[in-house]
């Protein structure tokens, strides 16, 4: 081999995982416009359906239900195939799956569409978050926060843009086709810059065994890691479900103040998210999370007993840009305890903290019942900071490797 040649493959080893980090953000950034337009539509949907409140809550489990079953098979694929394929699969899919819920005239097939959307958003939940950490390895620092930010950045861009084209009459059909035409070719693009398939793919052995388990050592890490994320997405489920109606109801703001809550809490979660990779790099993971959480978790509390509207604004600022890191870590560690098997360590934390979105607003209510919704909000606070102390157990049980292993060094 000449020197020539050793510096063209030194050239295409560092190139090759920027560029799929280029890819990675237009993945996460059409995944989150196609949930963003999707959100956006769901009143008018609703009507299309004539579904009432209660079968309009049993429907949209469907899309919880898809996903949770897609991410147990998606990690099996990722073992075998490696993630970039499960990834590309994923977003691919999900664009067209986009368009079955507008072409649903029941509750029912509303229901059945969302679980065929939901098992799409599963698949490239896990295909890019498992590709995300492969990245993070190839590049030999952190990735995933910024990953997340673009992702964030989709869902707000969508949610905007669904409810200009919502204010301009255009029907839900007409706009999703849309939606999942132009989706798809920045998806197709992006999905083109990923590593090679079978990069991070677990080695075959001869044992004959097809499913893929997670090694004994890292088993009970991994579960905490998991309940670390669930309580992180509870956070954002609260926020979403409850934020605008203690600002309307308790607090007797408007409509328009109200439904700043949850966007205080998603701008600068999006914010944050867009630094934390550097953050993260200088300082070490487990510091930037646990002096995010803490002070913000802190200052969210006390803004529940001002029963000001701009104090408690603040507050869900505040609870946004402090955790806007912790998702982000939590899969990134989960990556890093999976090893070589980062796709099933992936799908268990995620299909975990994923129910903290749908299980953590329900459980609020039922508590707002009996001491009233801001005593029940103040919950919030607490599971913000369950979450770094759960991390910080597993960082201690597991000593003091760094936080993102050096990038490997090419071969002459």
């Amino acid at each position: 081999m000449t020197p020539t040649d050793t510096r063209t493959e030194s050239a295409e080893a560092v190139d090759r995982p920027r560029r799929a980090r280029l890819g990675l953000i237009v993945v996460y950034f059409v995944n989150g416009a196609l949930f963003g337009h999707w959100a956006s539509r769901i009143p008018a949907v609703k009507d299309h359906v004539g579904a009432g409140t209660g079968e309009l809550g049993l429907a949209l489990l469907g899309l919880a239900l898809g996903a949770l079953v897609s991410k147990q098979i998606s990690g099996q694929a990722v073992a075998r195939f490696g993630s970039a394929p499960v990834a590309r699969v994923g977003i691919l899919l999900s664009c067209p799956a986009l368009v079955l819920p507008a072409l649903a005239d029941s509750a029912v097939l509303l229901g059945l569409a969302l679980i065929g959307f939901g098992a799409a958003l599963g698949v490239v939940d896990v295909g890019m978050n498992a590709h995300g950490v492969t990245v993070e390895k190839e590049l030999g620092r952190p990735v995933l926060s910024s990953l997340h930010a673009s992702y964030s950045a989709g869902a707000l861009l969508g949610a905007v843009a669904g409810g200009a084209v919502a204010g301009q009459g255009i029907g839900p059909q007409a706009h999703f086709a849309l939606v999942a035409v132009v989706g798809a070719a920045f998806a197709a693009v992006g999905a083109s810059w990923l590593l090679p398939a079978g990069l991070d793919a677990v080695p075959r052995t001869g044992s004959g065994r097809r499913w893929v388990a997670l090694p004994r050592s890292g088993r009970l890490p991994l579960l905490l890691l998991s309940v670390a994320g669930l309580c992180g997405m509870a956070v954002e489920g609260v926020t979403a479900d409850w934020g605008a109606v203690h600002l309307r109801e308790d607090l007797g703001q408007s409509a328009s103040v109200a439904a700043l809550g949850y966007a205080a809490y998603s701008v600068f979660m999006a914010t944050g998210r867009v630094f934390g990779d550097r953050a993260t790099a200088r300082w070490g993971s487990m510091r930037v999370v646990m002096w995010s959480v803490a002070p913000a978790a802190a200052v969210f509390a006390l803004t529940l007993t001002t029963g000001n509207a701009a104090f408690t604004l603040f507050g869900f600022a505040c609870l946004g840009l402090g955790l806007s890191v912790n998702i982000p870590v939590i899969f990134s560690m989960a990556g890093r305890l999976g090893g070589d098997r980062a796709g099933p360590a992936i799908t268990l934390v995620s299909s975990i903290s994923g129910t903290g979105f749908f299980v953590g607003p329900p459980a609020v209510g039922f508590l707002a019942e009996g001491v009233g919704l801001s005593a029940a909000l103040s919950t919030v606070s607490l599971l913000a900071l369950t979450s770094p102390v759960l991390l910080y157990v597993i960082r201690r049980s597991q000593g003091t490797a760094p936080a993102v292993p050096s990038p490997p060094v090419p071969s002459s």
